[in-house]
């Protein structure tokens, strides 16, 4: 009886790595489905929960329930943002995540923003201040994304600067591009930390957990998918961050045919 010949070592090494290989992307998948799951799972409390506070502000009475409310609404908002950016995790991670393009001034999502980030600043006793030109900056762009981009640059900021800090958020043109600033007078990032402060549940800062790492990341996907850029500059340890966003300008003609409706991440 003839026998099947041996496979070469090259051979048995490339099937080890096919097998690890299918073996990281059956685990990858897992992961993706448990993210997609949790956050889904999670919104629909999330909402009845900010209804119900919703309502209490509505009928209480006393100054301590008053502000009870006020502190629950605040920190169920950030839960809120917090699944919202584990969802759109995971539609970057399967290719899902679109935008839905249409002419806007910048200067609204920067007022929206800022808005947003009223009560966070506040709490912590910074001092916003928003700088914003005169004239309209426009882009094509989704106004909601635009927004979170600028919500989650924000919210990064007042985690990141000890309480009574300062805080700006400017947007200017640039020739052919609108540039949109988040500068913070907070601790600041090493240089080894810049490299890795985009990354997917990076902790640049692992001593501390104010957060999972996801609100630049998803704000880096967003502005990509935008064809802008985003980059994070600081000079060390204490001396305060900066995240600039660049958008291309509105094009005369409107947006192109191609990018009418959505425009989806790449696959």
């Amino acid at each position: 009886m003839s026998q099947a010949p041996l496979m070469s070592a090259e051979g048995l090494a490339t099937e080890a790595e096919w097998a690890a290989e299918r073996q990281l992307l059956h685990e990858r998948r897992r992961h993706e489905a448990f993210v997609s799951t949790l956050a889904h799972e999670l919104r629909q409390p999330l909402s009845a929960l900010t209804q119900a506070v919703a309502i209490m502000g509505l009928v209480s009475g006393s100054p301590a329930a008053s502000r009870a409310a006020e502190i629950i609404q605040r920190q169920t908002r950030q839960m809120t943002r917090l699944v919202e950016d584990l969802i759109d995790a995971a539609r970057w991670a399967k290719g899902k995540l679109a935008l839905r393009l249409q002419r806007v001034d910048v200067r609204q999502a920067v007022t929206d923003a800022a808005l947003d980030a009223t009560a966070a600043v506040a709490a912590r006793g910074h001092d916003l201040v928003v700088s914003i030109a005169s004239t309209p900056l426009w882009v094509d762009a989704d106004p909601e994304r635009l927004r979170q981009v600028l919500s989650n640059l924000l919210d990064n900021a007042v985690k990141y600067t000890d309480p009574r800090g300062r805080i700006h958020l400017t947007a200017a043109r640039a020739k052919t591009t609108v540039t949109v600033r988040v500068s913070d007078t907070g601790r600041g990032l090493e240089p080894q930390a810049l490299a890795h402060v985009f990354d997917l549940f990076s902790q640049v800062r692992p001593d501390e957990s104010a957060g999972l790492g996801l609100g630049l990341s998803v704000a880096l996907q967003i502005v990509t998918l935008h064809r802008g850029r985003i980059e994070a500059r600081s000079e060390g340890h204490g001396r305060g961050s900066e995240f600039i966003v660049t958008l291309p300008m509105a094009r005369l003609a409107g947006i192109d045919r191609a990018d009418a409706g959505e425009r989806k991440c790449p696959q």
